[in-house]
């Protein structure tokens, strides 16, 4: 099976026509699907709970911070010395050599290693056009390498754009993207978990996390309130959220077991619809994460605004 615009639609929440506006030069390359045979989902489930019961990593840890220090700077040598931009999609997608992912809550297997990036491609490019278009500014906090960035450029070239993340070898892969690729790109520290006060957003601004607020380990009340004080038109948040998934469907339980364990984006939906409740915040829109990762699906899109 090939991957086309109906089943993004369903996938997205949306309809067709709004996947071909936003998508249609995305999706013109075949990106080829195939489910899997009982035997197939029985030995992969198999190997996914030998994963989880093996899994020791620890999110929002003191040695976490290091280790994304230094995964970062070797993202940087590698782009000084390369200088391409596909560089910078973080090694925990381009390491990924199986060939097994999920795709609307099914494991499924597929030809090119690569089918992550290029679902995520297609699907921020829909999200970005849908959200971004009518402000001025752009904020992704927890920016990493910066290749939601780069993207974000190429789509809106006038806009300003800010890259912030918590460790500075980030910040030195964003002026050096911004210095190469001449854009309008500024970029500065900043902890989600102490959020600095002191920095303002400009008016007309959207704020954007992308699998950023799944490493505070459930601690984003600050944060949140440093995000409602800024008074941003609108908020986009793509991020890993065990709320969203079907605990009768098998796939849906264990990658919620998975990402439990590893304590991935605790609070977030939660936070917010108590928010909504007090009628400080709308919600405007929520999708369950369209496609993942064998273990688990990392792109659930929750939209929401500030009331008035």
């Amino acid at each position: 099976m090939n991957i086309n615009s109906s089943i993004l639609a369903k996938l997205f929440k949306t309809n067709i026509t709004e996947v071909n506006k936003y998508c249609k030069t995305k999706i013109k390359k075949q990106l080829k699907f195939n489910y899997l045979n009982e035997k197939e989902n029985n030995d992969l489930i198999i190997k996914v709970l030998s994963k989880i019961f093996e899994d020791k990593q620890i999110i929002a840890s003191r040695g976490r911070k290091n280790k994304w220090f230094q995964g970062w700077n070797e993202t940087l040598n590698i782009y000084r010395k390369d200088k391409n931009v596909n560089s910078l999609f973080p090694k925990f997608y381009t390491a990924r050599e199986n060939r097994y992912f999920r795709l609307g809550g099914k494991f499924i297997k597929v030809k090119n290693s690569n089918f992550e990036i290029k679902m995520l491609d297609i699907y921020r490019n829909w999200y970005f056009k849908k959200y971004f278009s009518k402000v001025d500014n752009i904020y992704e906090f927890g920016a990493g390498t910066g290749h939601n960035l780069v993207e974000l450029s190429k789509i809106y070239p006038k806009k300003k754009l800010f890259g912030s993340d918590f460790v500075l070898s980030s910040i030195k892969i964003l002026k050096l993207i911004s210095k190469r690729k001449r854009i309008n790109l500024q970029s500065f520290r900043f902890d989600m978990m102490n959020p600095n006060k002191k920095i303002k957003l400009l008016n007309n601004s959207a704020i954007y996390t992308s699998g950023a607020i799944e490493q505070l380990s459930g601690k984003i009340d600050k944060f949140i309130k440093y995000v409602i004080s800024q008074k941003p038109k609108i908020i986009v948040h793509v991020e890993p959220c065990a709320d969203f998934y079907d605990n009768k469907n098998l796939a849906d339980y264990l990658g919620k077991i998975f990402q439990s364990k590893r304590k991935y984006t605790s609070n977030l939906l939660f936070k917010l619809k108590k928010l909504e409740k007090k009628n400080v915040i709308k919600i405007i829109k929520t999708c369950k994460s369209p496609f993942g990762s064998l273990m688990m699906e990392g792109y659930n899109l929750i939209v929401w605004k500030i009331n008035k």
